[in-house]
């Protein structure tokens, strides 16, 4: 399979923002404080956690225009070094499943921080605290299915296997060794909660084959480009500009009725897409010039 075609199908999986501007201010940081040799990828993820708590912090806690401006900027810093983290450890060749647990932990700490900072803000008791935990859980919902599919679609099309599957067996060898650590207990539950709500079983294949099989289908590149909307980093920035407008209950209610509707989609078109191979009639219209 064409690395171009490969390269294609994953890039469509990335949500706009961060393909159009994080990721290209992310690389173009990586000459300068990639130069710095004690700078770690985990030093960036613990940075960008502090970056969230201090926008939520304002947005709770100030009042003022201003403040609420200074929150959206630090809001959109945190979200360029959450993609920092990533370009820094592969440019290193450092990556790890235990430095992708960490991330997890820290964007979920950002999200959460913020939307109860929001909701404080509006003082609506009991109906303030169903809204946000329900924001919250289909946000998460959003997060988990976008990250599963994203990376089983990369390991299959990339390497012919199931990185999902790899990455479990993996952490748990490290635990059971006794060389497992918070964030590998963390791992091992994060991914097999993945696997257990997300894996679509083919009938008649195994998923990788059928991933494969299908990397040309024009059904299977919508699925593709729908992921990079079930991204709930753009439920984060949904909310984003809620702080900075201060429109705190429009951007929560909306964030909850795109996540809704975004991860109902994916689910269904998961399971048109990769339960089977692509149809004769697909692949001749392929092969049609």
């Amino acid at each position: 399979m064409p690395s171009s075609v490969v390269d294609s199908i994953i890039e469509s999986t990335c949500d706009p923002p961060n393909r159009f501007y994080r990721y290209p201010a992310a690389r173009a940081l990586l000459p300068i404080l990639g130069r710095i040799p004690w700078l770690t990828p985990n030093h960036v993820t613990y940075t960008h956690i502090a970056f969230g708590l201090a926008a939520a912090l304002l947005v709770a806690f100030t009042e003022g225009r201003g403040w609420l401006v200074l929150a959206f900027v630090l809001c959109e810093v945190r979200m360029i070094l959450d993609c920092f983290d990533g370009v820094l450890a592969r440019a290193r060749g450092t990556s790890s499943p235990f430095g992708r647990a960490l991330d997890e932990i820290a964007d979920s700490i950002a999200f959460i921080t913020l939307a109860c900072a929001m909701t404080y803000r509006l003082s609506l008791g009991t109906p303030g605290v169903v809204l946000v935990c329900t924001m919250l859980a289909c946000g998460g919902l959003c997060a988990n299915a976008w990250d599963f599919y994203k990376r089983k679609l990369t390991f299959a099309l990339r390497e012919g296997k199931d990185g999902v599957l790899d990455e479990i067996r993996h952490k748990k060898a490290l635990i059971e060794s006794g060389e497992g650590t918070f964030l590998g207990y963390w791992g091992v539950y994060f991914d097999c909660f993945q696997v257990l709500l997300y894996e679509v079983r083919p009938k008649d294949a195994d998923a990788v084959s059928v991933i494969r099989a299908r990397a040309n289908d024009p059904q299977f590149r919508r699925f593709a480009s729908l992921l990079s909307f079930v991204s709930f980093d753009n439920g984060l920035g949904i909310l984003h500009v809620g702080a900075l407008t201060g429109l705190f209950l429009e951007a929560e209610v909306f964030a909850l009725g795109y996540a809704v509707f975004m991860w109902t989609s994916t689910m269904i078109l998961a399971r048109m897409v990769l339960r089977t191979y692509p149809s004769p009639e697909s692949r001749r219209n392929e092969r049609t010039p």
